[in-house]
């Protein structure tokens, strides 16, 4: 009898690829809405978008809820990690990440034109330049991590403490994408509203 190859075991999580996928499912999914007329009237947007570049919160308070809202999502993906959900989170993960960026910039551009999509690439811009690369590494990692305990049928391995030290190097960056979604990001994106809208 032959054997059919593991190949998901040998190559690891296709994170990137997943990634494009749903982002591809992002910027298309808004086009076929927008023709049957399902989008917002420009001026209750522009100023949704006004008060949330506003900040209306402390720089505290905010870093707060950004902790809480991407912190437990990071520690959500560690423990899945350890368990046989590593798989599927991560699988699902790279795809919504894609999906929520592919939404993101084409509703800012289908809204407000070229300035929008300025606008929206500035609700990204700087944390994410850190927060791609430490899901992708994340993912990736918890996907592996996940599949030896698969492979094992449900019992530990002996490299969970090395999985544990990689996401916890990885979380301290993922930590400086908070701080600067926190502080920086709202400072920018005031500015890019300002200047474009």
């Amino acid at each position: 009898m032959k054997k059919i190859p593991n190949w998901h075991r040998n190559t690891g999580c296709p994170v990137q690829i997943l990634f494009m996928a749903g982002f591809f499912i992002g910027m298309i999914l808004p086009d076929i809405a927008w023709k049957m007329e399902w989008h917002q009237k420009t001026i209750s947007a522009m100023y949704l978008l006004r008060s949330f570049a506003a900040g209306s919160e402390a720089g505290v308070e905010y870093f707060l809820q950004v902790l809480g809202m991407r912190g437990s999502v990071y520690l959500l993906g560690a423990a899945c990690g350890i368990s046989v959900f590593g798989v599927p989170f991560a699988v699902a993960g790279s795809m919504y990440l894609g999906i929520k960026i592919g939404l993101l910039l084409t509703m800012s551009v289908l809204q407000f034109g070229f300035q929008g999509g300025m606008v929206g690439v500035g609700l990204l811009f700087p944390q994410y330049l850190l927060y791609i690369p430490c899901i992708f590494y994340l993912y990736r990692q918890s996907y592996e991590q996940s599949m030896r305990i698969w492979k094992n049928r449900g019992m530990l391995t002996g490299g969970v403490s090395r999985y544990f030290l990689r996401v916890f190097l990885c979380g301290i960056l993922y930590l400086g994408g908070m701080i600067t979604e926190a502080y920086c990001n709202p400072f920018i994106l005031e500015w890019l509203v300002k200047k474009v809208l």
